[in-house]
């Protein structure tokens, strides 16, 4: 893979979910470029500073114009490239999930798709466009996304204009797509575009080209699993044969579930090993240009928040090594373990738990790394016992409701849940600000309250019902059940 030396090796930023304070990244910038990193992918959606017009965009802690510059001088100082993200098709929630925008949707009850023909959605994308690159006026590159667009051509509008035309949803969307990256490059001609490629994978080579988007956009690949890719056979040979440069995306975290806590690293580096593989025996095809490892804080803008960054930061340092060194050996996990300040080589299966935790490592946010494994035994304790003989044998829904439990089994459960209880609200009043050292506040809120509190409310229930059961004591069936109501 000496073709490797030369490729661009992007570390994705998902900023939709959990974005790190602009401290957090000068502490990571040199930590990834050291382990290969040789640029970012930075999708704003609603952190950017927007302003004017698109205002009311802006997340309570959006970056400001500063940190935006600030992130860039950071970047530099660690030899990173700066790429902007900006949907402009579909995964637009953040922008249509406002009001104001609602007119644009292709489907009026869903906040997913712009819709391409209605008159107000190109101004909109040219404005979002002009304000990212206001303050990326010394980047090369703009990945347009465009992957996922679910709903095209369902509204009326839309099908007037397929009818009309005798187009294809296809043909719409590569249509919209043409149309905003015709617009970019003549207002930007040094600026070179990337599109996810998952809507064209399947677009024969004459209608690409037809449609004009091979001379002005490069396809990024994404494939996610660690085993087999489910990608057509000659999808390589059919872009090679139509764009100038293919790009390709693994996953270092947020691929493996929605509600995941920990990354399991073995997938990923199984992931980007397959990536090597795929690379190695497409290499004639064409001059690939860069590999971009993601990292999804969430699976849409309204998902619940997946890996945290500082919990996938080895696995990321790990995935690197991976797409550095085209290999991965004992030796190369030795080397990122320690370089990270682990005493023994990181873990890259996280199930089953629990487990025992390392503590003393020295990487950026490793207190948070710490402080979720720590709650991820516990859920697992939690679970196993829910799961457990005691607690579905002698304290069911069923005889709870009939106040039919025996108090030397309630007992028992009470002891144990109670362990689990004070464990969760001792780690609490250290996970809050460990996290808040990386995150804002909002991000802390949401994490506690998406995950530790409601499991609180639920284990302080089975407290109560506990000691409720134990006091009636092992009564006949439905012992003052009336009283009790």
């Amino acid at each position: 893979m000496d073709q490797l030396e030369d490729f661009h090796k992007l570390v994705h930023l998902d900023l939709k979910g959990a974005p790190p304070r602009m401290s957090y990244y000068e502490q990571i910038f040199p930590v990834i470029s050291s382990f290969g990193a040789t640029g970012l992918l930075v999708e704003y959606e609603d952190m950017f500073p927007y302003h004017d017009k698109l205002a009311h965009l802006k997340a309570p802690h959006a970056y400001t114009q500063e940190d935006i510059l600030k992130l860039h001088e950071l970047a530099a100082k660690s030899n990173l490239t700066v790429i902007p993200l900006m949907q402009t098709f579909g995964h637009f929630e953040f922008v249509l999930k406002h009001d104001e925008n609602r007119a644009v949707r292709e489907v009026e009850g869903y906040p997913n798709t712009l819709c391409p023909t209605h008159p107000d959605s190109f101004p909109l994308v040219t404005e979002l466009l002009t304000q990212i690159m206001n303050l990326h006026f010394t980047d090369k590159y703009l990945h347009i996304g465009a992957d996922e667009v679910w709903h095209i051509g369902k509204c009326p509008r839309c099908q007037v204009e397929m009818d009309s035309k005798g187009m294809s949803t296809e043909d719409l969307f590569q249509m919209w797509v043409f149309k905003v990256a015709r617009w970019f490059k003549k207002e930007y001609p040094h600026i070179t575009i990337i599109m996810w490629d998952d809507m064209i994978r399947n677009i024969p080579a004459e209608k690409i080209k037809s449609s004009g988007l091979c001379d002005i956009v490069e396809p990024m690949v994404w494939q996610y699993q660690a085993k087999t890719f489910d990608l057509p056979s000659d999808l390589f040979e059919k872009y090679s044969a139509v764009f100038p440069s293919i790009w390709v995306a693994s996953a270092f975290k947020g691929a493996t579930g929605s509600t995941q806590f920990l990354p399991p690293i073995q997938h990923h580096i199984n992931n980007n090993l397959m990536w090597l593989t795929v690379l190695s025996e497409k290499k004639h095809t064409k001059k690939f240009k860069g590999i971009c490892l993601t990292g999804w804080q969430r699976y849409d803008h309204y998902a619940v928040l997946c890996e945290l960054l500082p919990v996938a930061l080895p696995s990321l340092c790990l995935c690197l090594r991976v797409v550095s060194q085209a290999a991965f050996t004992e030796a190369d996990h030795d080397l990122v373990s320690q370089k990270l300040g682990f005493r023994h080589r990181i873990n890259v299966l996280p199930f089953p738990r629990p487990q025992v935790i390392e503590q003393q490592m020295s990487f950026p946010g490793h207190k948070v790394y710490v402080g979720v494994q720590m709650w991820s035994n516990f859920v697992c304790r939690y679970q196993a016992i829910s799961n457990s003989e005691g607690m579905l044998g002698w304290f069911s829904d069923y005889l709870r409701s009939r106040n039919f439990t025996n108090p030397l089994q309630v007992e028992n459960i009470l002891t144990q849940i109670v362990e689990v209880l004070d464990n969760i609200l001792e780690l609490k009043t250290h996970l809050v600000p460990w996290m808040q050292e990386v995150f804002f506040e909002d991000t802390v809120e949401e994490w506690i309250g998406s995950f530790v509190d409601p499991l609180i409310d639920k284990l302080n229930d089975v407290v109560k019902e506990c000691k409720k059961q134990i006091l009636i004591g092992g009564r006949v069936r439905d012992y003052k059940k009336a009283q009790m109501r």
